[in-house]
């Protein structure tokens, strides 16, 4: 079975699954002890320019870290990834005129890898910042980010070839009970449930030119990056922004349909017409979102059960208590507690 192509969901490529087959096998296991449970392609390489539901996504990695045991073998794995093993991610920073350019080139071609989050690149008097907003509607995304933050970290100490550099990684998820050379290695400069997922940058090597940096080669790359980008743009999704809408809505605590279809500039039949199309229903999508974030908050921060409800918009403590035991089949706490 291959994976869905979904271009009005929320949704990563693919490919990015594949990458943790030679992961898997270097632990004894097999791209099928993750593919069946995902209904994904027998072949890993199968992925290549499909496109699959974030959350999905996600679900994968989280996965793949229980299955092998380890919750922090992925910070080694991507740290030690090939150079060019993420094509155009890769070349459109390694063969940038400086780091500056690169870190710019991440933010500007984001949406050839997902279209419901963003990098974006900042600098202040002393810092370089790199950062991923990466929406908690779409639920845990701890493996997912120990990849994200070890392989930028990796091609950033490549470029700039300095031992003496030193980066700082802060990520909101919380800290793994094993133990990895990435983590040794940054110390106290590996940050763990913090207000952001980012990496910060001395700003003084923010000049630093890429060693396999070529302008005829870049000029290439970026050519063919930015007409990947406008193809993805021009695709209409609707459903990226109800949800996002819904998100927010829960948040204020008025999440209602009559809002969020007024908050978007559409008719609530417009709203519904659109989720019609995509098989679901305001109430259905809403559902979802709610059990995202739920399992989100409960997993990887230390919010307080009240907040929590509050946050999802639920009225008190025990409707919220009920909805957990609906989706996870546990209380909150305890579902918390087998995290």
């Amino acid at each position: 079975m291959a994976a869905r192509k979904l271009h009005s969901e929320e949704w990563g490529q693919a490919e990015q699954i594949g990458y943790l087959e030679p992961l898997l096998i270097s632990k004894g296991f097999r791209w099928q002890d993750l593919a069946l449970r995902f209904s994904l392609p027998k072949r890993a390489a199968d992925l290549k320019n499909q496109k699959i539901e974030m959350q999905i996504l996600l679900e994968v990695f989280e996965y793949a870290a229980e299955l092998i045991g380890d919750d922090a073998a992925i910070l080694d794995y991507y740290s030690d990834m090939p150079h060019g093993a993420i094509p155009t991610f890769d070349y459109v920073a390694l063969c940038a005129p400086s780091l500056r350019a690169a870190l710019q080139n991440w933010q500007r071609f984001i949406a050839l890898r997902t279209n419901c989050y963003q990098m974006t690149f900042t600098e202040d008097r002393a810092l370089g910042i790199l950062t991923w907003d990466v929406p908690d509607r779409l639920g845990p995304r701890t493996q997912n980010m120990f990849a994200k933050v070890a392989w930028a970290s990796s091609r950033i100490e490549y470029i700039v070839k300095d031992p003496d550099m030193r980066l700082t990684v802060e990520l909101t998820v919380p800290s793994p009970q094993c133990t990895s050379r990435f983590q040794k290695k940054y110390g106290n400069r590996l940050k763990f449930s913090q207000p952001r997922d980012r990496i910060l940058i001395p700003g003084r090597y923010l000049g630093a030119v890429p060693p396999k940096s070529e302008a005829n080669l870049y000029t290439l790359v970026e050519t063919m990056a930015m007409a990947e980008v406008e193809k993805v743009l021009s695709l209409h999704d609707p459903i990226t922004r109800i949800r996002a809408a819904i998100n927010d809505h829960l948040k204020a605590g008025d999440c209602k349909l009559e809002r969020v279809a007024k908050s978007l500039g559409m008719s609530q039949r417009s709203l519904q017409r659109h989720l019609e199309a995509e098989g679901t229903s305001f109430r259905n999508l809403t559902d979802m979102i709610r059990r995202s974030l739920a399992s989100r908050y409960l997993r990887e921060t230390n919010l307080g059960l009240k907040e929590i409800a509050f946050l999802l918009g639920f009225s008190d403590l025990s409707s919220f208590s009920r909805a957990v035991k609906t989706w996870f089949g546990v209380s909150p706490s305890q579902y918390r507690r087998d995290r």
